[in-house]
């Protein structure tokens, strides 16, 4: 993650690239409080988001040897990365 973007008024944002690898977790997405996946992006969606510095991403779960198993949609927050 050695993009970023920046919000007028806000802090700067890494941006996921495909490839990238990052904890799930109740921080980086609601979605996943009190668990944790290991996973690697596949791509981030073009899909926009109305809450600022959230976006949707295209991920793989991984396994304790990282490989893929299982492709997921999720909705992060990206600043929750830095």
């Amino acid at each position: 993650m050695n993009t970023a973007l920046a919000l007028p008024g806000r802090e700067t944002l890494p941006l996921l690239k495909p490839g990238d690898t990052f904890m799930l977790d109740g921080q980086v997405s609601v979605q996943f409080a009190g668990r944790r996946l290991p996973v690697r992006v596949i791509k981030m969606s073009a899909r926009r988001s109305s809450v600022a510095g959230w976006g949707w991403a295209e991920v793989y779960v991984l396994d304790n040897r990282g490989n893929a198993t299982e492709r997921r949609e999720v909705f992060i927050n990206l600043a929750a990365l830095n």
